[in-house]
């Protein structure tokens, strides 16, 4: 059974995706008159921000728009970005919808929490400072590996399509394909 392309393909890993950080950022607007407490509301807001970071890292860009990233800390200490995209022939697994709900929640929450940290910062609560920072340091990590991991993935594709077109180009140019100029070459 197949998706129209712009269908969601991943519907579940699309409500996780939207899920996890619509609920740190409602335990953050109404986590005081749910909880009572700051310590209980700032529990909330940074175990869900932790389940969301895992989850996009691992799950829903993998799913939703074929990006992974990691970075990894080799012997000599010295740290490194790695990326995996999925083939650009797979445009059976892709969904332009579920594209568009991948980077519009991407950057509409982290978005969301540099406001909020400017609000607080403005109005010196720095407890909610805090809580705010945590929403931005793992809502930005995320969006800068995914956008670095894009580029990296655009670029492998252009380089792949350059080099087609070279050969293209060379074997329109002299003659042959390069499997015909080896035959030639080693008379078989």
């Amino acid at each position: 059974e197949s998706t129209p392309s712009n269908g969601l393909k991943h519907p579940t890993a699309s409500l996780f995706h939207i899920l996890f950080r619509s609920l740190a950022i409602a335990a953050y607007l109404f986590g005081s008159l749910v909880f009572g407490k700051f310590t209980l509301t700032f529990v909330m807001v940074v175990l869900l921000l932790a389940a969301d970071f895992w989850t996009v890292k691992n799950i829903t860009g993998r799913l939703m728009v074929g990006l992974r990233w990691w970075n990894k800390v080799n012997e000599d200490g010295t740290t490194e970005w790695v990326f995996e995209s999925r083939k650009e022939g797979s445009a059976a697994y892709h969904s332009e919808t579920e594209n568009r709900i991948f980077w519009s929640a991407m950057f509409i929450s982290s978005l969301f929490w540099v406001i909020l940290l400017i609000k607080n910062l403005l109005g010196l609560s720095l407890a909610w400072m805090v809580v705010c920072l945590t929403g931005v340091a793992l809502n930005a990590a995320n969006l800068y590996g995914y956008i670095k991991c894009r580029k990296d993935a655009k670029s492998k594709v252009q380089g792949a399509v350059g080099e087609f077109i070279g050969r293209r180009m060379w074997s329109q140019a002299f003659g042959g394909s390069e499997e015909q100029q080896n035959t030639q070459q080693t008379g078989r």
